[in-house]
């Protein structure tokens, strides 16, 4: 397979071309050339040189004047799979082939444009959920222009298009929520609801950990550190669309993380131990050893989409307007209104900046600011 780098003085400075071999035209019998345009360094050009060349050789060229938006999404795609948590990759697919295939799929993807993309996102706007369920969320949206965006600004380092038309669109911004956070009665109240049955472990360590479900429920005995007086966070248990559950990594790099506890929640954690030893003697020969800490009656790992649904109806019974991932918030919060800094806050949350915990907190924070121009003024006039 031929091809070469030409070098060529313009306007703006020096740049480099590629030209390579694509194969033979059928009917003709003559070499097909394609140019890619450009390069700002002659390191950029025979990197893409030889990217090109090993995709002909493989028979995975795409020709950017001949293919659609769909064909390109469905290349792209799957070439992420091991890029990707499995839930992420997934969920793009659920993007790809629900909204934006059949919207835009068609379109040649160097023909796609700013106005293509406007266009769409107001469609979709206006569409149904796909289950029926009124309109759809301006979240699911963004997140369609996001997985978008994404291809796309992949298609220019590839060189198969000049430049990302959704960088000239206005994405649907991110409805900003302020953290609901529950009173100390409630989390009393729903951990004593719970007790005795498989939604007092989670409810428990969310409340005292501020963990996400998912990592509750991947929570292994062998992670509890009762001497020490801690838990570490090294997988977290998942479902896929199918409705199959694995364990995977955690969310971030940062989310893997040591969270000490107090002897409130190594009681709980002791009482769970022995709550799981009468299921055991109970379920018999059907029990399943998992060595989790959180599981149903026969040690069989819980469902995460079952359990929020559990927890929704139990607070709902009790008056409470919560799901599960209020009790993350409320930890949260409680630790900032005590004066907790806001990285040790951070690190417990698994957040993968501390940039993160002050936007999503930012509304606890100001409340602080008066203590601490208290405490300044203290210390300046001798107290």
């Amino acid at each position: 397979m031929r091809g070469s780098i030409r070098k060529r003085v313009g306007k703006r400075g020096v740049y480099y071309d590629v030209v390579f071999d694509i194969g033979r035209d059928p009917v003709t019998g003559k070499r097909k050339q394609k140019w890619l345009r450009g390069f700002r360094t002659k390191k950029e050009a025979e990197a893409a040189l030889a990217q090109a060349i090993a995709e002909v050789e493989r028979g995975t060229y795409i020709d950017p004047e001949k293919v659609t938006l769909a064909e390109y999404l469905k290349e792209w795609h799957a070439a992420r799979k091991h890029k990707l948590s499995l839930r992420t990759w997934e969920r793009y697919g659920q993007l790809i082939e629900h909204w934006l295939i059949p919207h835009l799929g068609g379109i040649p993807l160097r023909k796609l444009s700013p106005v293509h993309l406007e266009k769409f996102i107001s469609a979709m706007l206006e569409a149904d959920r796909l289950d029926g369920k009124g309109k759809i969320s301006p979240t699911t949206v963004r997140h369609a222009a996001l997985v978008l965006n994404k291809a796309l600004r992949d298609a220019v380092k590839k060189r198969l298009i000049p430049y990302n038309p959704m960088e000239a669109v206005d994405k649907p911004r991110k409805a900003r929520k302020e953290p609901p956070a529950l009173k100390e009665g409630e989390l009393r109240r729903l951990m004593s609801a719970a007790e005795g049955t498989y939604l007092y472990a989670p409810i428990t360590l969310a409340v005292y950990t501020g963990a996400r479900l998912g990592e509750i429920l991947g929570l292994r005995w062998r992670d509890v550190d009762f001497e020490a007086g801690c838990i570490f966070i090294l997988q977290a248990l998942k479902r896929n669309l199918k409705g199959e559950l694995y364990f995977d990594e955690p969310k971030t790099p940062r989310s893997r993380r040591r969270i000490e506890i107090g002897p409130a929640c190594l009681a709980a954690l002791r009482k769970q131990k022995k709550l799981q030893a009468e299921w055991k003697l109970k379920a018999g020969s059907a029990w399943q050893e998992t060595g989790l800490v959180c599981t149903r009656e026969d040690g069989s790992p819980i469902d995460p989409h079952a359990f929020s649904s559990a927890f929704r109806k139990l607070a709902s019974k009790l008056g409470i307007d919560a799901n599960f991932h209020a009790l993350r918030h409320t930890h949260a919060t409680m630790l900032l209104k005590a004066g907790v800094h806001l990285k040790i806050v951070s690190e417990r949350l698994g957040h993968a900046s501390v940039a993160i915990t002050g936007d999503l907190y930012s509304h606890v924070l100001p409340g602080m600011q008066g203590g601490a121009a208290q405490l300044v003024e203290e210390e300046l006039n001798g107290r």
